[in-house]
C-alpha cells in the first residue's frame, strides 16, 4: 500500500501545507480478517472524501499530503504510543500515554473502538504488532509532514500546516452538539497557541463571508498535529479546519451530497487567497 498522496505546487509561492490525515479508506491486506466491524462501519469514522475538498492547493501555491490508510488502522493525529494498554496480551515495552481523552474514549493512534463505541479487534494484540504498524504507517508519515514544513522554511520565514478534517452532524465522541447548532466550521488553534490570530481571524471571514456558521476550538480545539507543528513565536502555524459532514456528504450512505460542489469552490476560494495574502497576513503577526 502506498502510505500516502502528495500533490505539490511546481512553483511554491507560500509554505502552506494543507494535511488529510483521516480521509484515507485503504486496509492492508487480512486486516479485515482480524476485525469484528465491517469495512463501511470502519470507515465511518474518518473523514470521507474531505483531501476531495482540497485537490486544488497545488494550483494555489500550496501543498496537499493525505494519507491513504484509514483512519481506524492507524490514526497519526495522535501521539504515537497514545494507546490503552487494555488492547494488548503481552508486556508493553514503550511508555504509552494511556491517560488522554482520546485514549479514554477507545480513539487513541490504534483504535480501540469503531465510532459506534464497538470493539474493532477480535482478540487483543501483541504489543510488537502494534509497534510495527507505527514503524511502518505513522512515524513515515510525520517524517514526510516534518520534512514539508521545514525544507522551505528559511526561504519563506514561516510555516502554516492547514489540518484538515471533518465532523458528524450527530453526537459524536461524549459531545451532545445536535445538527441544528452544530456549527458549519469549527476552527482549531489551541485556544490562540498553536496559530496566530491573524490567520485564524482571516480564514473565520472567509467562511462568514459564505454565510456559513463558525466558532472556535470547541468542541474540537486541535489535536497531536496541531500541539506538534505549532508554535507562532517561531514562525511556525498550525490550524485545524472541522468541517460539518453534511455540507458535503450522506453521512449514513457516505456519498458525496449536492452541496458537495459549492463546498468545493469555497474551499478553492480559500486557498487561492491566502496564497495571495499569506505573506501580509504573516507580517502582521511580526
Amino acid at each position: 500500500m502506498k502510505l500516502y498522496s502528495l500533490r505539490k505546487a511546481k512553483t511554491k509561492t507560500n509554505n502552506i501545507i494543507y494535511n488529510s490525515p483521516h480521509s484515507g479508506e485503504c486496509f492492508p491486506d487480512g486486516f479485515l480478517n482480524s476485525t469484528l466491524i465491517d469495512e463501511h462501519t470502519l470507515l465511518c469514522s474518518g473523514d470521507s472524501f474531505v483531501d476531495q475538498l482540497y485537490t486544488e492547493a497545488q494550483k494555489c501555491g500550496s501543498v496537499l499530503l493525505s494519507n491513504n490508510f484509514a483512519r481506524s488502522f492507524m490514526d497519526t493525529n495522535r501521539e504515537a504510543y497514545e494507546l490503552d494498554p487494555e488492547m494488548f496480551n503481552d508486556e508493553i515495552t514503550e511508555k504509552l500515554n494511556n491517560h488522554s481523552q482520546k485514549v479514554k474514549l477507545g480513539f487513541g493512534s490504534i483504535a480501540k473502538y469503531a465510532y459506534t463505541r464497538k470493539d474493532i479487534y477480535k482478540t487483543k494484540l501483541p504489543f510488537d504488532q502494534a509497534k510495527q504498524r507505527l514503524l511502518d504507517y505513522y512515524f513515515p508519515i510525520h517524517d514526510c509532514l516534518n520534512t514539508l514544513l521545514n525544507e522551505e522554511y528559511d526561504r519563506f520565514g514561516y510555516s502554516l500546516l492547514i489540518d484538515c478534517h471533518s465532523m458528524p452532524s450527530y453526537e459524536f465522541l461524549g459531545q451532545k452538539s445536535l445538527s441544528h447548532n452544530q456549527s458549519d466550521i469549527i476552527l482549531g488553534n489551541l485556544y490562540g497557541s498553536s496559530c496566530h490570530s491573524a490567520i485564524t481571524d482571516y480564514i473565520t471571514r472567509h467562511f462568514k463571508k459564505y454565510d456559513l456558521t463558525v466558532s472556535h476550538n470547541a468542541p474540537f480545539a486541535g489535536g497531536y498535529n496541531t500541539t506538534c507543528y505549532g508554535a507562532p513565536d517561531k514562525g511556525r502555524h498550525a490550524i485545524q479546519i472541522e468541517i460539518n459532514k453534511s455540507l458535503y456528504m450522506d453521512e449514513s450512505a457516505r456519498k458525496l451530497n449536492k452541496y458537495f460542489d459549492h463546498l468545493k469552490v469555497i474551499i478553492s476560494e480559500l486557498m487561492f487567497h491566502l496564497d495571495q495574502d499569506i505573506d501580509a497576513l504573516i507580517n502582521d503577526t511580526d
